[in-house]
């Protein structure tokens, strides 16, 4: 069976197989998809940012937090 070929686009828009990058050329492409991964982390979290302020409402995010926790613990045999 042959194996798939992968290609990783480059800056200047060149194809190039993975199999043929020299590995400088590969620990700075996964350093890219690092850094990307981490910008894209970085802003799903600042979109999301939100304060509880209260008691009932702290107190019903924990209530929500433990019935998921069950849940999930319910759902798989031991």
């Amino acid at each position: 069976m042959k194996k798939k070929d992968y290609y990783w686009i480059m800056k200047n828009g060149q194809k190039i197989n993975v199999d043929d990058m020299d590995i400088q050329h590969l620990r700075n492409t996964l350093k890219m998809i690092i850094r990307n991964i981490e910008a894209v982390e970085k802003k799903a979290k600042s979109k999301f940012k939100f304060e509880l302020h209260g008691e009932i409402a702290q107190d019903h995010v924990a209530q929500m937090e433990d019935e998921d926790y069950y849940m999930d613990v319910s759902d798989h045999e031991f």
